[in-house]
């Protein structure tokens, strides 16, 4: 295809969502960082809005870091955006993401379903403040928002736009140079290491829940890693936005069970 304009504006447009993304966890981290502070023994020596604003840091560095791979990098390794291939050929936007949404969304409902069904086998072997629906579990509009703008954009943005899209070009670079796309299997250790490095990105939080069982970092793996194959799959097979799509599925399905527990 020929390229028609320049894609700035889609990374201009996913950086102002992903931020906004981030920022959404902000009332969640002034709730959450005293307790946290005072486990620690750590002094509030400034004011907490100014403490949560400064744990966003991290997480928006990581965002730029995503956005610039995938900018750089997606349309060269075989991945593609919707909106970026708008931006870049003129292509439409929402007729294709009627063509996948279905099909996205219904396997983000079966992730939700399994990673539910897998967690309730576990309770007697998990303390309760790690059970997937919590054990207050209520609906929240601020909390399904934040759900849905960290977990579908923020991590996606990441995760497959990133982290994948760098593990696969860097794999492709180094072992099949000769092939002009990287293979299924290189695709594959794609998938299953992004899914991996965020399972493992939990560890801190599961671990200062509960003691570090064999079986809990089990848990913590599939649980955080499982979606993660499902939605690199589809960024894979049908685009960054059906892994998006696919990702907030799983959210609603967490508070439908939330809702229904309740």
């Amino acid at each position: 295809m020929e390229q028609t304009k320049k894609p700035w504006r889609s990374f201009i447009f996913f950086l102002f969502v992903g931020v906004l993304a981030v920022f959404s966890l902000l009332p969640m981290q002034i709730e959450l960082l005293p307790e946290q502070m005072e486990e620690l023994g750590v002094p509030l020596e400034l004011p907490i809005k100014i403490i949560a604003i400064l744990s966003l840091i991290n997480p928006v560095l990581f965002i730029i870091a995503g956005l610039l791979i995938g900018h750089f990098l997606a349309e060269r390794t075989g991945f593609n955006s919707f909106i970026y291939e708008k931006d870049r050929y003129g292509t439409p936007v929402m007729s294709r993401l009627k063509a996948i949404y279905k099909i996205s969304a219904l396997l983000g409902i079966i992730s939700g379903v399994i990673i539910v069904t897998v967690d309730s086998f576990l309770q007697p072997f998990v303390p309760n403040d790690l059970h997937v629906l919590g054990t207050e579990a209520t609906f929240n509009l601020f909390d399904l928002a934040t759900r849905l703008l960290y977990g579908g954009i923020a991590e996606e943005l990441m995760l497959r736009w990133g982290v994948m899209t760098l593990v696969v070009f860097i794999m492709w670079k180094l072992f099949q140079r000769s092939k002009t796309q990287p293979t299924s299997v290189i695709v594959w250790i794609g998938i299953m290491f992004s899914a991996l490095l965020f399972g493992l990105g939990h560890y801190g939080a599961t671990a200062a829940a509960a003691d570090m069982t064999p079986i809990i970092f089990a848990r913590m793996i599939f649980l955080n890693g499982f979606g993660g194959i499902v939605y690199g799959w589809l960024y894979w097979r049908k685009g960054l936005e059906a892994a998006m799509i696919a990702h907030m599925a799983t959210h609603l399905t967490f508070v439908i069970f939330s809702i229904s527990n309740s």
